[in-house]
């Protein structure tokens, strides 16, 4: 129901000139009408980015199943001058500035509310005031736990191959929130794919079959063809039966465990492992860029770190504007900032924006080494 809303807007009169001036009758306010609705607007207006070209790569990406949807999301709403979320006892809806709308499913209604609150995130800052913003948002109890998970995550999701355990780079998108700072994660797009390698790693038809399923993923892999080039050759030895069997699966192995350290220590994704991320979790805050770990490598008696910012590390935040990197320590971590360098001006090695060192760090990573050990 519409009522009739009185808005007086008050004109204000010019400065008196003089004090003779100051016995004139004000300005009288303008009176204007105007027609509002007595309840408030219902739902949430999609971000312009949530709409195109959100919904479309959604449905290109299939993201957590909701493809089809997305892709009758994105028909429904061309043509139409705004799209608003709306959410009432347990049915979601899309609704258009004329009141049409169309029902949609509660999992596709938490996905688009999750990336309409990525998108309303405050922009990032310049690169000097986000330094010190992170230096200062690290330095917190509540941030220093979030990294010990993030390293924790590393350890827990190490691959494992002929015997030798490869921890693995983690990353995703910082949010900058009052006194604090929320790491989120983003899948890493590979990390199936190498997990399904290792596994067929004694069977050469098995990985020919990978190859053949998975070939972009497999080239991000196996950059070099190391493995692609073994398994012709292992074709041909199999054929030719010259090389005894026993040899012929040591070198295989072998080939597998060379592509998977080096896989393993690389973070990859693309716009679905992003959507993925991005549906997945609640945002606020500002915007703090992208980040990613240098994991703890499994050494002798211990797990060993303190690795820099790579010469890749560098490239990407020449590329894309910034990159945090966590690096772990045995006995703590350090936080580096990169941001793309002054037009003509090479990258300069970065000090950490912020370190952090603790002897109960060391103790609680050396219980997690010795259990694994065991």
């Amino acid at each position: 129901m519409n009522i009739r809303a009185l808005l007086v807007l008050a004109l204000l009169a010019p400065a008196a000139a003089s004090r003779a001036q100051e016995s004139w009758a004000p300005a009288l306010p303008a009176f204007t009408f105007h027609t509002v609705s007595a309840r408030l607007p219902e739902g949430e207006l999609l971000a312009a980015p949530v709409v195109e070209p959100g919904l479309k790569l959604l449905a290109d990406h299939d993201t957590a199943g909701l493809g089809a949807e997305a892709a009758r999301a994105d028909g429904w709403r061309k043509g139409r001058a705004s799209v608003t979320l709306v959410e009432s006892r347990g049915t979601w809806r899309l609704k258009d500035a004329t009141g049409a709308s169309l029902p949609v499913s509660a999992p596709f209604g938490s996905a688009l509310r999750h990336m309409n609150q990525y998108f309303s995130l405050t922009g990032p800052d310049a690169p000097a005031k986000l330094s010190a913003d992170l230096k200062a948002a690290f330095s917190t109890p509540a941030a220093v736990a979030q990294v010990r998970r993030v390293f924790e995550r590393t350890i827990e999701e190490r691959v494992v191959v002929a015997g030798k355990t490869y921890t693995v780079e983690l990353g995703g998108a910082i949010a900058l929130e009052p006194g604090g700072i929320s790491l989120h994660y983003i899948d890493d797009l590979l990390r199936p794919t190498l997990r399904e390698m290792i596994a067929a790693g004694e069977d050469p038809a098995a990985l020919a079959r990978l190859y053949a399923a998975e070939p972009a993923k497999m080239a991000l892999l196996d950059p070099m063809g190391i493995l692609k080039n073994h398994l012709a050759r292992r074709a041909q030895w199999d054929a030719e039966g010259r090389i005894p069997r026993e040899k012929r699966d040591a070198m295989l192995r072998m080939t597998v465990d060379t592509v998977a350290e080096s896989a393993a220590g690389h973070y990859s994704g693309d716009f679905g492992t992003q959507l993925k991320g991005m549906i997945a979790d609640d945002w606020s805050g500002r915007d703090g860029g992208t980040w990613h770990c240098h994991p703890p490598d499994a050494g002798p008696k211990g797990w060993a770190g303190d690795y820099p910012p790579s010469e890749a590390d560098y490239e990407a935040a020449a590329k894309t504007g910034q990159e945090t990197v966590v690096a772990f320590t045995a006995d703590g971590f350090d936080v580096y900032f990169l941001s793309r360098p002054e037009p003509g001006r090479n990258s300069e090695r970065a000090e950490p924006v912020f370190s952090y060192r603790d002897a109960g760090w060391r103790a609680h990573f050396q219980a997690l080494f010795d259990r694994l050990a065991k």
